[in-house]
């Protein structure tokens, strides 16, 4: 079974991030990205990775499964 990320997984972190108020900056620097590249990822310019999914899950206390395709 491959495990792959939805499409839209990046919305679903935006959307994450912005209803907790927190600052992109801060979960970048806390999952050891630039938020520059953070900011890539949440306008869709640039995609999600798993590594960043995972990392991003973890310190946020989301489960992975919401950036998941479910098949």
């Amino acid at each position: 079974m491959t495990v792959t990320l939805k499409d839209d997984a990046y919305k679903q972190l935006k959307s994450e991030i912005d209803d907790r108020g927190i600052k992109t900056k801060f979960i970048a620097n806390k999952i050891g990205i630039s938020s520059s590249y953070l900011g890539q990822v949440l306008n869709g310019s640039r995609p999600l990775s798993m590594n960043v999914a995972v990392n991003v899950s973890q310190a946020l206390g989301v489960p992975l499964s919401i950036f998941l395709n479910q098949s």
